[in-house]
């Protein structure tokens, strides 16, 4: 274990965790959810539903907008998928969190998860995804992942007539996700490692770094011809760097670097994990640490929730036993967010929330 800085214990005194609410807070969560228009209906096949927090609402996203995130929102992604050998649906309920969203959009999309969870009576897994530091679970949902600027509280659909803002994406392949990302227009952000598309609204230009993959070159000219199509022949894909090309990034080609800065953090597909039981059974939320690198399935108890630092990209992991209290249920996420402050760790780490029964895949390997 060398190497391993052992996690300091969660203390939970003075946060909001001893403050939830029991059965009757349970209950006002299941009549909310039952009321609540866009969660009609859903859930009911597998497949994608997409929300978007807008002014505390809860919008459907467009489906031909599906992989494409503002910076500035929060949004509710909702999967169902039947397991073929019980020939029952499950469901995973993400709420991406963008790294310019605000305070009440983060608070709503939480919420609001934990009603939908209610809604399929908490058969649900719950998972905290944010920006550019997402689950490769989530990314797993997406052939490609597009990363945009501005969101609904900054009115960024709205353009002055006759004008227009160039934009710069960057493609850039991990695992088997395709990564979009909108970076600052300007040269500095162009390299030979990946590939570019600059949208200067009339002409949108591909450019392909020398040591970009096929995948990347292949995905860049796909968004260009999808641009082009969507402007009704006002606009044309082009491979060719004219001079406004160069103007509207501020350089010239001798000034495109060799690499450049990753767009996407990364974290190890694999690490060494440490277990914790949060219970309240002496009356107070507390933790105590059960083990830690081989963990095993033997060492959860129904009665109680238990806490799984994975130390990889998959993030914090937490279980709910069948027979928790409601407080220590309720508190579930909380709790996450809580030991995450207190180590020290990313606001970006994912957090995943499950029952026991409703375990996700990722959980059961590591628990193997």
């Amino acid at each position: 274990m060398s190497g391993f800085t052992k996690p300091k214990p969660i203390d939970f005194k003075d946060t909001n965790c001893a403050a939830i609410g029991g059965a009757d807070d349970k209950a006002a969560r299941k009549a909310a959810a039952d009321t609540e228009p866009a969660w009609n209906g859903c859930g009911q096949e597998s497949g994608l539903a997409i929300w978007r927090i807008e002014k505390f609402k809860v919008i459907a996203w467009p489906k031909e907008q599906y992989g494409e995130f503002h910076a500035g929102d929060a949004y509710i992604v909702l999967n169902t998928w039947k397991d073929p050998e019980k020939d029952k649906l499950n469901y995973d309920i993400h709420f991406w969190l963008g790294l310019e969203s605000t305070q009440d959009e983060q608070g709503t999309a939480a919420y609001k998860t934990v009603e939908l969870d209610a809604y399929f009576n908490d058969a649900a897994v719950q998972h905290r995804e944010v920006m550019k530091s997402e689950s490769p679970k989530f990314k797993a949902l997406f052939e490609s992942v597009v990363y945009l600027d501005g969101g609904v509280e900054t009115g960024f659909t709205k353009v002055e007539a006759g004008a227009y803002h160039a934009k710069l994406f960057q493609f850039k392949k991990i695992g088997r996700t395709m990564n979009i990302v909108e970076v600052p227009c300007n040269i500095k952000s162009v390299h030979h490692g990946d590939a570019f598309v600059l949208d200067a609204g009339g002409s949108i230009y591909v450019y392909a770094g020398s040591k970009a993959s096929g995948f990347e070159k292949n995905a860049a000219n796909q968004y260009a011809e999808k641009l082009e199509s969507q402007r009704a022949g006002q606009a044309k894909a082009v491979h060719e760097h004219d001079e406004y090309f160069w103007e509207s990034l501020g350089g010239v080609e001798a000034d495109v670097a060799e690499d450049g800065p990753d767009c996407l953090p990364t974290m190890p597909e694999k690490g060494e994990g440490v277990l914790y039981k949060i219970s309240d059974e002496s009356g107070a939320l507390k933790s105590t640490e059960v083990s830690r690198g081989d963990l095993k399935k033997a060492d959860l108890v129904s009665d109680d929730v238990f806490l799984c630092d994975t130390h990889s990209a998959n993030g914090v992991l937490v279980w709910v036993g069948s027979g928790a209290s409601q407080k220590e249920k309720d508190a579930a996420m909380s709790t996450a967010s809580n030991y995450l402050q207190q180590q020290g760790m990313p606001f970006t780490t994912p957090v995943t929330v499950m029952k026991e029964g409703h375990e996700s895949k990722t959980f059961l390997e590591i628990f193997d």
